[in-house]
C-alpha cells in the first residue's frame, strides 16, 4: 500500500490551511470588514503568494493607511516586476502622496508593460495636469483618445486644456469629434460654447446655447455663456434675463452687476444701472473695479448727476490710470463747476497724455481754445 510521505502531507495540509485563510480574508473584503481581513493575512507569512501583499495592499489603502498600502505593494513589484495591479495603485497612492515623479515612474512602465491600453495613458495624463505639465497632459490624452475614442472623460479633461491654453483649433476639432462620439453630452456642448465665445463667435454660441437647452435644463455656465454673447452682439434685455437667472441661481458674483448694470444704462434705466454697477463695486474689490467704477460715473453722468460723476470717475483713474478718464473728468468739470480751473487743467493734463481718441483730443482743444 502506498503512503504519502509525510512531507508532502505537511505541505498540502498547509496549501490547504492557506487556502482556506486567504477565502476567509477575500470574504471579508467583500464586506468591507477590511481590519478583519488584515489579522487574517497578517499571519499568512508566504513570501511567494503575490496575493497575499496585493490584497494586504488593498486593505491598507480602504482603511487610509497609505504608507502601510505602498509598503505592500511594494512587496508585490519585488516578487513580479509587472504586475499591472500593483504598478496602478501604487501610482495612485504616489500621487496623493503628491510624489510625482515616483507616480510617472510607475505609469512609465505600465506603458512599457502594455503601450496599447488608454487607461494608463488617461491616468497619466490626469496626474500631470495636476501639477500644470499641460503640455505633456495634452500629448497623453491625445493618446488615450487614439486608442479609445469613445471616452468621454479624456475628451472633456482635454477639451478643457485646450481651452485653458487658448488652443482653439485643436480644441475645436477635438469638440466636434466628442460631439460626434456623443452629441447629448452636455459637457461638450459647454465646452463648444465656451471656445465660440473665446474666439467672440457670438453668434455661433448662441446657436450652441439652443441646442443645449434642447436637450437638457438651463445651467448656470449655459446660461453665463449666453448672457454675455447677448451682451456683445447689443441684445441687452435678452443679456438682462440671463443674468437675473444667475442671480436667482445665487450666482451673485461681481461681474453679473457688471453686466446688468451696463445694460441698464443702455437701454436708458439709469437708476437700476446705478443701483447694479454699486452692487458690483460692493460684491468685492479686484483688478476690474476701475472699470466698474467708471461704468457707475457714466451711470451717473447720463443722470445729470455730474457731482457723484466726477466722485467716481476720479476713483476709476485712481485704480486704473486710464488716460481717458482724464478727458471724463475735464467735461464733468466743465459742465458742473462754473470756475473752469479744474477743468482747464484736465483738459491739460489729458492732451499732454499718450492716448489717441481723436475725437475726444480735438473735443479737448476746442473748449481749451474757448475756456483761456
Amino acid at each position: 500500500m502506498n503512503r504519502l510521505p509525510i512531507t508532502a502531507i505537511f505541505l498540502f495540509t498547509v496549501f490547504c490551511i492557506k487556502a482556506q485563510s486567504i477565502k476567509e480574508a477575500n470574504d471579508l473584503i467583500g464586506t468591507y470588514q477590511f481590519e478583519k481581513a488584515l489579522e487574517i493575512l497578517s499571519q499568512l507569512n508566504d513570501t511567494t503568494d503575490i496575493q497575499i501583499p496585493l490584497q494586504r495592499g488593498f486593505c491598507y489603502s480602504r482603511l487610509g493607511s497609505f504608507k502601510k498600502a505602498i509598503t505592500s505593494y511594494l512587496s508585490a513589484v519585488e516578487m513580479d516586476s509587472t504586475n499591472r495591479t500593483a504598478l496602478v495603485q501604487l501610482a495612485q497612492l504616489y500621487s496623493r502622496n503628491m510624489e510625482i515623479e515616483k507616480s510617472e515612474n510607475c505609469y512609465e512602465r505600465l506603458i512599457s508593460i502594455d503601450s496599447t491600453n488608454s487607461y494608463y495613458f488617461k491616468q497619466y495624463a490626469s496626474l500631470v495636469s495636476g501639477v500644470k505639465m499641460d503640455s505633456l497632459a495634452i500629448q497623453l490624452y491625445l493618446k488615450a483618445l487614439s486608442l479609445n475614442p469613445r471616452d468621454v472623460e479624456s475628451y472633456a479633461a482635454l477639451g478643457n486644456l485646450l481651452l485653458e491654453s487658448e488652443q482653439y483649433p485643436l480644441l475645436d476639432s477635438i469638440v466636434g469629434r466628442a460631439v460626434d462620439t456623443d452629441s447629448t453630452e452636455s459637457v461638450f456642448l459647454l465646452l463648444k460654447g465656451k471656445s465660440e465665445l473665446a474666439q467672440h463667435q457670438y453668434k455661433n454660441v448662441i446657436a450652441t446655447g439652443n441646442i443645449f437647452l434642447r436637450w437638457n435644463q438651463p445651467q448656470p455656465a449655459l446660461v453665463r455663456l449666453l448672457g454675455i454673447a447677448y451682451f456683445q452682439m447689443d441684445e441687452y434685455s435678452k443679456a438682462i434675463e440671463c443674468m437675473n437667472y444667475l442671480l436667482m441661481s445665487n450666482v451673485k458674483s461681481e461681474w453679473v452687476y457688471y453686466y446688468l448694470g451696463v445694460s441698464y444704462r443702455e437701454l436708458g434705466n439709469i437708476p437700476k444701472s446705478i443701483e447694479m454697477m454699486t452692487k458690483a463695486i460692493d460684491e468685492g474689490i479686484t483688478e476690474n473695479i476701475g472699470t466698474y467704477y467708471s461704468q457707475l460715473a457714466r451711470a451717473y453722468e447720463d443722470n445729470k448727476d455730474y457731482k457723484n460723476a466726477i466722485h467716481y470717475y476720479q476713483a476709476a483713474y485712481k485704480k486704473s490710470k486710464s488716460k481717458i478718464l482724464l478727458y471724463h473728468l475735464a467735461r464733468n468739470y466743465d459742465i458742473y463747476f462754473k470756475d473752469k480751473s479744474s477743468a482747464i487743467a484736465y483738459y491739460k493734463r489729458y492732451l499732454a497724455s499718450d492716448d489717441t481718441i481723436r475725437l475726444a483730443r480735438e473735443f479737448s482743444k476746442r473748449r481749451l481754445d474757448v475756456l483761456e
